[in-house]
């Protein structure tokens, strides 16, 4: 199976047009020195293989050909995963590398140095790229299983098992650094009618742009999470009461106004909220009890309402 890698030259200013050299076999030439090779490149392949955190790879490779290709610091960008990982002193002289396995774009490595990469830490370096290939092809996939376990498919936002990992972390760290934070319990008003009345398939659009509305109110250092069926749950970072009830407003008036298209002008969709904030002596359990508590008070009180407890 080929593996590629794209080279940009070894220069300060930024090329147009990269080189492209398609590693199939190890570079001909004296017969132990390529056996030599094979079987260092099969030392760090195995070395890499142990883990599956992406950036643990990309350390573990970097500290790995340190002694063979002299660098001062370096860059990787996967766009697959949206992770940027950096390290040392990025300026002066780079060489950079975008490492592909048939057409799928695994990344982009740059490497800094003070002064020019010469011809040989260049070969040196693309015959050890090739011991970097399934690594991180292996990492990647790791990567998107794990997002998959903690995504809800329909809506794209984080599901129960997620709130369950992440949502309690959020609020200890809060609680360490005494800093306020903010529970909302969602639940949709008039969902079951709609269900019922115009099908699943318009109800499932309504959760969709009810997550969307969610998604684009909250902060981008907030957490919102698919609770289940058409309860959601979100976490406000660094957010006080009047800054929690701002945000349920938004997000009230936001659903209120939805125009559910394919269904009849008298079907509509509301949500009641229920608000708590973490007190220092709160579990994540104690704190989402008493923010559901809330929740049921705005549904006795008439739903389409806001609670604070």
């Amino acid at each position: 199976m080929s593996q590629t890698i794209q080279l940009f030259n070894s220069q300060k200013t930024v090329p147009q047009v990269p080189a492209q050299v398609i590693v199939l076999d190890p570079r001909p030439g004296n017969r132990s020195q390529t056996d030599r090779k094979h079987f260092r490149n099969l030392q760090i392949s195995d070395l890499l293989s142990r883990n599956l955190e992406i950036d643990q790879v990309i350390e573990a490779f970097m500290a790995e050909i340190s002694m063979d290709v002299k660098h001062c610091g370096y860059l990787f960008n996967c766009d697959e995963i949206d992770a940027s990982i950096e390290k040392g002193v990025n300026e002066g002289f780079s060489a950079n590398y975008r490492l592909k396995i048939q057409n799928r774009v695994l990344g982009e490595l740059t490497l800094f140095k003070h002064t020019s990469f010469n011809s040989h830490e260049l070969c040196e370096l693309e015959d050890l790229l090739c011991s970097l290939i399934y690594p991180i092809k292996n990492a990647l996939m790791y990567q998107t299983a794990l997002k998959s376990a903690y995504r809800d498919p329909l809506t794209g936002l984080n599901n129960r098992t997620s709130m369950e990992k992440n949502l309690p972390r959020e609020i200890d760290l809060a609680k360490r650094h005494r800093q306020s934070m903010a529970i909302l319990v969602m639940d949709l008003d008039g969902f079951k009618q709609i269900n019922d009345s115009c099908g699943h398939d318009i109800g499932d659009q309504v959760l969709v742009e009810v997550s969307q509305v969610l998604s684009h109110v909250v902060r981008n250092t907030d957490l919102v999470f698919r609770y289940g069926g058409d309860e959601f749950v979100g976490g406000l970072a660094q957010t006080d009461v009047q800054g929690a009830v701002d945000v349920s407003e938004r997000i009230r008036c936001s659903i209120d106004e939805l125009d559910l298209k394919g269904c009849g002008a008298s079907q509509r969709v509301q949500i009641s909220i229920g608000i708590t904030l973490v007190r220092q002596n709160d579990s994540f359990l104690i704190a989402f009890k008493r923010a559901d508590k809330a929740l049921y008070q705005a549904k006795l009180n008439g739903k389409n309402q806001i609670i604070i407890c």
